[in-house]
């Protein structure tokens, strides 16, 4: 196992400096990594066809708020055209329970939004990664440690941190869901 430091960039005329002042630092290509951490939600972690299994809490009742906002505004819309339309009653009733249905579908899921509260971390999801660029320098020699945190601080690393990990060509169990250990 190596150790390694690494920090995300937000910005990449940041991470392309921090890659230049690394190398100035003595660091070699091979103990230079780099890659992009996908936003949350993006790392192919839920099954095609829907996020059932990692919705938020919050919106647990939302899709039943929906359906029962579509049909009390479908009948709502459909009384109201039935009152005041005269001429073209048949396209009116439709037309005003179609526009009932529409809006009565958002205001009955805006009912059941809850705020949902961030969900605890679990061993299998600790962390929600944010997005980005990573840099990752392996500091095995003695006496790198330091200078990496230094020039990866002084460029802007968001969320710096240490790991231990495989290291051949790059960081190659990198996970973008398990912490970082603060350096």
């Amino acid at each position: 196992m190596s150790r390694i430091i690494a920090g995300r960039f937000d910005r990449t005329l940041d991470a392309d400096a921090a890659l230049e002042a690394l190398r100035r630092e003595g660091f070699t290509s091979d103990e230079i990594d780099t890659f992009y951490v996908s936003p949350p939600g993006q790392h192919a972690m839920t099954p095609v066809g829907g996020e059932a299994p990692f919705a938020s809490a919050g919106s647990r009742f939302a899709a039943s708020g929906a359906i029962a906002g579509a049909a009390l505004g479908a009948l709502l819309g459909f009384a109201v055209a039935w009152l005041v339309a005269d001429e073209y009653r048949v396209a009116a009733l439709v037309f005003g329970a179609a526009l009932g249905a529409y809006v009565g579908s958002f205001l009955g899921t805006a009912s059941k939004l809850r705020g949902g509260r961030r969900e605890e971390a679990t061993r299998e999801h600790p962390v929600e990664p944010r997005g980005g660029r990573m840099i990752a320098v392996c500091v095995d020699r003695s006496g790198m440690q330091p200078r990496a945190l230094k020039v990866l601080r002084e460029y802007g690393a968001r969320d710096l941190g240490r790991a231990e990990g495989t290291w051949r060509n790059g960081w190659k169990d990198f996970d973008p869901r398990a912490p970082l250990m603060t350096p």
